[in-house]
């Protein structure tokens, strides 16, 4: 990356093409990992499309190769170049328990700040390093990270134009976030797009399991919620919301298929933009 970095986020080459891995220290002083996937070659007129993902270490390696492998083939996909960011954390884990929840949890302190700081400091900051679209960026979250891609919509619909919910953790404080959906879906304007998606084995295992973890299943509705709140949403003229329900996938493994389903959903018809001049 030649461009200079924004004060605040350190970057070197990451693994894949095109990528940069390295730190970011927010204004009150939280620090985060951040990975970055920036295309080769011109942007569109208006900016990149942006992908946004919490839980960065453990989905942007995946999110990042979907993106750029979908836009090699734009003529069989509708998809273009798209700049991915996963937000993580120093510890480096794949998902760190402590901090997402406190990130990623609508509690005092929690999604409000993390959100404000996404859109208040961390994509300002991108921006310097490549031009994005502000009208066209996604956020993507798994489980935890789910809940906060619902809690930002129906929270602050006006902040991305996307929104993806994998898996997403509507049983959390007996199933709290239908407050927020109710009051959103009686708000008046539109809140953009929305993809809900969830493993079918997450709520029925084709295996056995003890009865402390069945009690779990049970209580959780992991699919159920997901459909249910989907169906509502689907009927509101507030969001354009679909549903995907992967066959034979479970909690972790749907991972994947929610990440490339993400990625064609959330950037579907950007192989038509228009390339700016040199």
């Amino acid at each position: 990356m030649t461009q200079p970095l924004p004060p605040g986020i350190e970057l070197e080459p990451h693994a894949l093409p095109q990528a940069w891995q390295g730190g970011f220290e927010a204004a009150d002083g939280a620090r985060y990992r951040l990975l970055i996937s920036v295309p080769d070659g011109p942007a569109p007129m208006r900016g990149f499309p942006t992908l946004l993902l919490v839980d960065g270490d453990a989905l942007f390696a995946t999110a990042a190769s979907a993106a750029r492998l979908q836009a090699l083939r734009p003529e069989a996909t509708g998809v273009g170049p798209a700049v991915v960011i996963g937000i993580g954390y120093p510890s480096e884990k794949p998902f760190d328990a402590e901090r997402r929840q406190r990130d990623l949890l609508p509690v005092p302190d929690g999604a409000d700040r993390f959100l404000e700081m996404i859109v208040g400091e961390l994509l300002p900051a991108i921006g310097r390093i490549a031009p994005l679209d502000p009208a066209r960026r996604t956020l993507i979250g798994h489980s935890y990270g789910g809940l906060f891609a619902l809690h930002a919509l129906f929270t602050r619909p006006d902040l991305f134009e996307a929104h993806v919910a994998g898996s997403p953790s509507i049983w959390w404080q007996d199933r709290a976030i239908l407050a927020q959906e109710a009051a959103f879906r009686r708000g008046g304007t539109a809140g953009g797009r929305l993809l809900i998606t969830v493993g079918a084995q997450e709520q029925r295992p084709d295996r056995a399991v003890g009865p402390q973890r069945a009690e779990r299943i049970a209580k959780a509705r992991m699919r159920d919620n997901a459909a249910e709140m989907a169906e509502r949403l689907a009927a509101s003229p507030r969001v354009a919301c679909s549903f995907a329900e992967f066959p034979g996938e479970n909690h972790v493994s749907v991972i994947l298929p929610m990440l490339s389903r993400a990625v064609a959903f959330a950037l579907a018809g950007t192989a038509e933009d228009k390339v700016a001049a040199a």
